[in-house]
């Protein structure tokens, strides 16, 4: 099993204020989002808003451990998640479900494969294309269980599925990519 890293540097382009407050914004605008879909009884919109606001504040929680550039992602993918399901905007906008099958991935995988690489749970140094193809893997299974999720509230076809997957996958890979550039700038890339 690998070490843990101790970071030498702080880059502010990854860990800063500015991008921690305005992750903090955009959980505030997720509390607001909560109370005016709430006004307007919009039921499925209230649980999914609901459960993107609890992500979010548990991943802004976690301060020291991602820099708070990668909370910021997804505090971001989560307002545009609970947006598109409170609002229908998969419905009103052909290229919606394509942004969030990508851009959430890219958001979630690259807070979590910092989170494995600094914690010593992956060995494969960061930005290497073994590191990036683990990255695309995890988000690929974090697609495959989420489509699994929405067959119990959609009625999915399978084309639309697979593009899903293709979606998660890229921006996994990506995820992976942009993992390893924040684990160099931090410069958390020597492990002790």
């Amino acid at each position: 099993m690998a070490t843990a890293y101790t970071a030498s540097s702080s880059s502010s382009s990854v860990n800063s204020g500015t991008w921690r407050m305005l992750a903090w914004v955009g959980v505030v605008l997720q509390a607001i989002a909560f109370v005016a879909v709430w006004w307007l009884q919009r039921w499925g919109g209230l649980w999914t808003i609901s459960g993107f606001f609890v992500l979010s504040l548990a991943f802004m929680l976690m301060k020291d451990r991602i820099p708070s550039l990668m909370s910021f992602l997804i505090v971001c993918a989560a307002l545009l998640n609970a947006g598109g399901w409170a609002w229908n905007w998969f419905d009103q906008f052909v290229w919606f479900d394509e942004l969030i099958h990508t851009f959430t991935p890219f958001a979630l995988v690259s807070a979590l494969m910092y989170r494995l690489w600094t914690g010593g749970l992956i060995n494969n140094p960061p930005g290497a294309v073994s590191f990036v193809l683990k990255a695309a893997l995890i988000g690929l299974g974090l697609g495959i269980a989420w489509e699994f999720l929405e067959m119990l509230f959609l009625n999915l076809h399978l084309t639309d599925t697979l593009i899903d997957l293709v979606m998660d996958t890229i921006g996994s890979a990506a995820g992976g990519w942009f993992a390893g550039w924040g684990i160099y700038s931090q410069g958390a890339a020597q492990r002790h």
